[in-house]
């Protein structure tokens, strides 16, 4: 990793905005900047030419990820980090997105540049999505909506009948903010849920929790896998053929996570097959998902295309985590003028 150097900063310092953020919010950060002391000099996309050495923040914020895909920046997302990787006085960037495996981020990362997320700011909405899928499914929508486009009336009777919810058992595999949201949803709506993380500690009001080795086990006696864990060296591929040959055949997947989580062949090899019983996907491999994919065919699998955060409210959560992140950087900024 290359190491980033940067003099020391001259005032005022420079903060990068989308042109939305600057107008709605520039009096709040105006503020936040007043009140800890350091001149800020707000630049927007389209007025930083010519000053980009003048930069040292950015705000990579939701407006500017519009158009985008989790592998393929949009337009607005190119425009904002071809300033960025130019700014050669940046010291900090932050993101909108909870994860750094976005391909815009990386050149930043390469070059040691610090970099704060936005996380948790999509926990509340994944999980409420995700409870929506689960319930949905569970009491037997999966049937009822295909029946209503024939226009038939096909009641669920005898086999076909829904498990009761308080019998069903549901496993989330990741412990931070989705998966601990979504957990206590379940718990209340009166689903038996266990918690998977590194490690077993309990975490309340989680009686059932337990590490990766007691996956497996676990798996033979759900309805449910939940994936909301991120994406790394130890979790790709975690969900592959063997382990999904351990899932009962009335069980169904959610992946709130990364599509590389879990092996995509082997999955719709067992979707087709009746194996397990569906799915539950927002994110996938190759996004957007290509239209030959057996996805989008599969009776039995509901998709939402990335977008299980869909929130009016998403942007202005990733301000407020800016804000707080801002004020720290600006404090440090005081302290490192000072001397």
């Amino acid at each position: 990793m290359d190491k980033h150097q940067v003099a020391q900063p001259a005032l005022p310092v420079g903060l990068l905005l989308s042109e939305a953020v600057n107008q709605e919010y520039a009096k709040q950060f105006d503020e936040i900047a007043k009140r800890i002391g350091v001149p800020v000099q707000r630049y927007t996309i389209n007025e930083v030419q010519g000053k980009i050495d003048q930069i040292n923040a950015a705000f990579f914020s939701r407006d500017l990820y519009d158009g985008s895909s989790l592998h393929e920046p949009g337009p607005s997302s190119n425009a904002f980090f071809q300033i960025v990787d130019k700014a050669s006085q940046l010291t900090w960037l932050h993101v909108c997105s909870s994860g750094l495996d976005l391909p815009q981020y990386q050149e930043t990362i390469r070059k040691g540049i610090r970099i704060t997320t936005s996380s948790g700011s999509t926990a509340l909405p994944i999980a409420q999505t995700t409870l929506a899928a689960i319930l949905a499914l569970s009491r037997g929508f999966g049937h009822w909506l295909p029946a209503q486009a024939r226009k038939d009336w096909a009641p669920l009777t005898g086999e076909a009948l829904p498990a009761d919810i308080e019998t069903q058992h549901v496993i989330i595999a990741g412990a931070g903010a989705i998966g601990l949201t979504l957990g206590s949803m379940l718990l209340a709506v009166g689903f038996k849920v266990t918690i998977v993380r590194r490690n077993a500690t309990p975490i309340p009001p989680f009686v059932n929790v337990i590490d990766y080795t007691g996956l497996d086990h676990a798996l033979g006696q759900c309805h449910w896998l939940v994936l909301a864990l991120p994406l790394n060296e130890q979790t790709h591929g975690l969900i592959d053929q063997r382990r999904l040959a351990l899932m009962p055949a009335h069980a169904r997947i959610a992946n709130v996570g990364r599509g590389a989580l879990i092996d995509e062949s082997a999955l719709i090899q067992a979707l087709s097959q009746g194996h397990i019983a569906g799915a539950y996907l927002d994110t996938f491999m190759r996004e957007p998902l290509p239209t030959s994919s057996a996805f989008w065919t599969l009776p039995n699998v509901w998709i939402t295309p990335h977008n299980s955060a869909a929130s009016a409210g998403h942007g202005q959560r990733v301000v407020r985590i800016f804000e707080r992140e801002y004020e720290r950087w600006l404090t440090k900024q005081r302290t490192t003028l000072a001397g």
